[in-house]
């Protein structure tokens, strides 16, 4: 039997899955960050090697038998970062014929679609939306990072929740129970403290995501305050979405699927305040996906070979993440 190698590499983890060609997960391995515009290319090689052993360790040999690739790296729409993708996977897999490395966008749409066009809107740490439809024809919108444009996005919310909070401990600003949460986080009562915390991590962008789920803890507790900096974040994310819909898409072309992805659609709010935006495009179709973006790049592993994803395969690879998920 052959196998086939998903990849899902970003900003905050990098996963690695081998599945059969019926889409059983026979081994499944994680590790850190590979964003080549966040991370060292040693530090990125280092940790693919480390992970390619455990593969070949956990899944008992099975690395021999891979016949495609497909990986999914954050910072891979650059042509520079890609062929270095490309050349390491060669030296370190030499004997996969097939290889396809694209940005990690790609395995979340998936992940929804199954292979299929339609537009995957990522809000984590960092936001992006990207689209194709079914003529081939990209766009992406917005993903400019979080000094320049990452809206909508579990760092852009972070920060805001941060700055409404220190306006309301100067007595310049709304009431707010985002500051006693975040006091609660850090274990201190003084702005300053942290602040300096924030400043003094080794990976900033990621220390202030994740206040994120702070602003959902206190909209539960009915801070209007914290409403609205999700209904804001919500209506970025409308605005990217529309973006991408009007330029890949005719008025005639029915149902849209677009698939959300990231850590701030587990919560019910922000997919509300979104559904509620959107609603007057009846062809958009809200999707949160049941696989993992490493499914999604599976999945892409699959379509290289031109392994057809029949309805079988499918509830083959969705039960083995989910006995997977299980066991975490």
């Amino acid at each position: 039997m052959s196998y086939c190698l998903g990849i899902d590499g970003g900003g905050s983890t990098t996963t690695m899955a081998i599945s059969d060609n019926t889409g059983n997960i026979v081994a499944h391995v994680q590790g850190g960050p590979t964003n080549l515009q966040a991370t060292s290319l040693d530090e990125i090689k280092d940790r693919f090697e480390q992970l390619i052993q455990k593969l070949e360790k956990q899944g008992g040999g099975r690395i021999s038998q891979i016949t495609s690739v497909f990986a999914g790296i954050a910072g891979t729409g650059y042509e520079k970062n890609r062929y270095w993708v490309e050349s390491l996977l060669n030296e370190l897999l030499p004997h996969v014929e097939k290889k396809l490395v694209l940005p990690d966008m790609i395995n979340a749409l998936y992940s929804g679609t199954f292979g299929e066009s339609g537009i995957v809107q990522i809000a984590g740490t960092g936001s992006v939306t990207y689209g194709i439809n079914p003529d081939g024809k990209e766009v992406r919108v917005g993903g400019w990072g979080y000094l320049f444009g990452d809206e909508g996005s579990g760092t852009t919310l972070g920060m805001k929740a941060l700055q409404v909070s220190l306006r309301y401990f100067d007595g310049r600003g709304e009431p707010t129970i985002l500051l006693e949460i975040i006091q609660e986080h850090y274990k201190t009562n003084d702005p300053q403290e942290i602040i300096s915390r924030i400043y003094q991590s080794n990976q900033v962008k990621q220390e202030v995501a994740k206040i994120a789920p702070m602003v959902f803890q206190a909209a539960l507790r009915e801070d209007q305050l914290a409403k609205q900096l999700i209904y804001e974040a919500a209506n970025e994310l409308a605005l990217s979405i529309e973006t991408a819909v009007n330029q890949l898409y005719t008025s005639e072309e029915e149902p849209i699927p677009v698939i959300l992805s990231g850590g701030l659609f587990q919560t019910e709010l922000i997919h509300t305040y979104l559904k509620e935006m959107l609603a007057a495009n009846a062809s958009v179709h809200l999707i949160k996906p049941t696989l993992p973006p490493v499914g999604g790049a599976i999945i892409g592993a699959q379509i290289l070979i031109g392994n057809e994803l029949t309805e079988e395969f499918r509830q083959h690879l969705q039960q083995s993440f989910d006995q997977l998920k299980e066991k975490s």
